[in-house]
């Protein structure tokens, strides 16, 4: 697994968003623990939790930040600029919902075109592609998928080894 340096710490370049494991009956709980022990073993080093949030957590930082977590992805792009914000401010940016959300999770190949051919071209999901070209854009990325299934897990984190070209990550913006 690729690693991303982000002031002291160094982290996986692909994430795993687990706040959808903690909403009771959703998924069940084998599956979730099916999840989370996929996760280590291809190399995730970040795990987000997200849930916590609400309960005061960012007290434990002592008022710093560490990321900017908002949703970014295919149907979500407002959150665009803040990559660039965040890699001068030297904290991660943890895109959630990279697919766009639990409604629109199987998007990405057959809503956004861009997604689906460059996906076809480098012999990848389209889902891997999408969490390839979301970290594309600033060193500071760290996309945080949810996902339970082992095999969902594993093909999310082979993102980090996918390199796409600059015209790769700018033709979804253009389309």
């Amino acid at each position: 697994m690729h690693t991303r340096r982000i002031g002291d710490v160094e982290a996986s370049a692909i994430g795993l968003g687990a706040m959808p494991m903690s909403i009771e009956g959703r998924p069940d709980e084998a599956r979730s623990l099916a999840g989370l022990h996929a996760a280590p073993d291809a190399g995730v080093t970040l795990i987000d939790t997200a849930d916590a949030c609400h309960r005061g957590a960012g007290g434990i930082l002592g008022g710093r930040s560490a990321c900017v977590q908002n949703q970014f992805s295919p149907a979500f792009r407002s959150s665009g600029p803040e990559p660039e914000l965040c890699d001068g401010l030297g904290v991660a940016f943890l895109p959630r919902s990279p697919f766009g959300g639990i409604s629109r999770a199987g998007e990405p190949g057959s809503a956004y075109a861009p997604f689906a051919r460059i996906a076809e071209a480098h012999r990848v999901s389209p889902h891997r592609m999408c969490l390839a070209w979301t970290p594309a854009r600033s060193p500071v990325v760290v996309p945080i998928p949810g996902a339970s299934r082992p095999q969902s897990v594993r093909d999310a984190t082979g993102a980090a080894d996918l390199v796409l070209t600059a015209d790769e990550v700018a033709e979804p913006d253009a389309a």
